[in-house]
């Protein structure tokens, strides 16, 4: 913005005389201001966004991008079903899925859950469960009579571990139905809601114990593009007709993810007037160093100097202030970010939120962009005060003592 000559001015102009400490110290105060509200939006907003992609990773991952369910009950004609939803471009996938309450018992421990049948030899739902499996595999799920994947958290609320037979009461009908299960592993999504609740079986045993036949609860699909699964939901309905609903995961966790889009908008809002106060105080400690130095303003004046360049010399102290606050906001908000995401230094009750630790994700994007509106405002924030010294009359400037 300016020469050589003009930062060493501006910088000249920044360091304070023994009489002058109380501007310093302003001045340093700004520039922490600013740094300390860069490095607050980058943390923040990298949670919030961390917060609402893990979510969606595994809300999908354990689910699927698509769910169609009959309108009248259990779909009977499942593979004719399934062809139809394939024969759609962009569908890479259809598997049939049972899914009812059950209420699982060993020793004197109960817990309730809910119980889904699946196709233990599809490959998209077999790669998503595999990598959460933390005791035995999922292959044993197809081998073992009756069994079954359990989240961790309920598993430790009963008790249990791989190769344990665990009771079950099955609500059908007028008369709930009594079994058992053999555990063949236990998994851990990391989410408490689905880790507290959610046992897996294979879909043959989940029909039989149900007493659904050949029929399914529904069929899950999955398509090359998950942000575009409204686009092929509406075009499996379409092809199905009125008998099905078909909905996508962005509509049946609709409201949760706008509660957290609003949230990350609302508290990068509040986040930001941390900056914008610095700001201010930048504007300050330029009015208060007008004042200061008022006779030196009117000295250069009188020697040739432009409004201009005194003007740029102002302007320039707002901007490396500026800068400085946003680099070290910029250096402290992603260290904060990597140190929480290597280390699970913060605690989070995981029945409340989920997760049982702060996930991260940082988005270079919206952190540039915020250490850039710090340095834009306090770069405006030096209109007024850097006005206010070029319009000094050097002759009124130089005999004020």
């Amino acid at each position: 913005m300016g020469s050589s000559m003009e930062l060493w001015m501006a910088w000249r102009q920044m360091k304070a005389k023994r009489s002058e400490r109380f501007i310093s110290l302003i001045t340093w105060l700004s520039t922490i201001g600013v740094a300390v509200g860069v490095a607050a939006l980058i943390v923040v907003y990298s949670v919030m966004t961390g917060y609402t992609e893990t979510l969606r990773d595994k809300l999908v991952g354990v689910n699927s991008h698509i769910a169609v369910y009959g309108l009248e009950g259990n779909i009977e004609n499942v593979d004719e079903v399934m062809a139809r939803i394939t024969s759609i471009p962009g569908v890479i996938d259809a598997t049939p899925v049972v899914t009812g309450q059950a209420m699982l018992a060993f020793g004197s421990a109960t817990g309730g859950a809910v119980l889904r049948g699946i196709n233990p030899a599809n490959r998209y739902w077999r790669d998503a469960i595999e990598q959460t499996v933390v005791e035995g595999e999922v292959g044993a799920l197809a081998e073992a009579d009756r069994g079954i994947l359990i989240g961790r958290e309920l598993a430790d609320v009963l008790g249990v571990k791989v190769g344990d037979a665990v009771r079950a009461t099955i609500p059908v009908g007028n008369a709930p139905t009594l079994g058992s299960f053999r555990v063949a592993g236990i998994f851990s999504t990391g989410m408490y809601e689905f880790d507290s609740k959610m046992v897996f079986t294979d879909i043959a045993t989940a029909q039989s114990i149900f007493k659904l036949g050949d029929s399914v609860g529904g069929v899950e699909v999955r398509v090359d593009d998950m942000m575009e699964a409204s686009t092929y939901a509406r075009a499996i309905e379409i092809n199905l007709g009125r008998e099905f609903w078909v909905s996508d995961w962005k509509r049946m966790n609709r409201n949760m993810f706008f509660a957290l889009e609003l949230q990350r908008v609302v508290l990068s809002i509040i986040l930001g007037l941390i900056v914008l106060v610095a700001a201010f105080n930048v504007a300050a400690t330029l009015i208060m160093t007008v004042i200061e130095k008022t006779r030196e303003i009117g000295i250069l004046k009188a020697m040739g100097a432009s409004n201009r360049l005194v003007r740029r010399i102002f302007s320039l102290q707002g901007l490396i202030i500026g800068i400085t606050g946003a680099g070290s906001g910029l250096v402290l908000g992603l260290g904060v970010c990597a140190l929480l995401k290597r280390y699970p230094i913060i605690k989070i009750p995981g029945d409340i939120y989920l997760f049982d630790r702060l996930p991260v994700v940082v988005s270079p994007g919206p952190c540039a962009l915020f250490a850039l509106i710090a340095v834009v405002l306090c770069w405006v924030a030096t209109i007024y005060p850097s006005w206010k010294a070029a319009s000094l009359n050097p002759a009124d400037a130089i005999r004020i003592e």
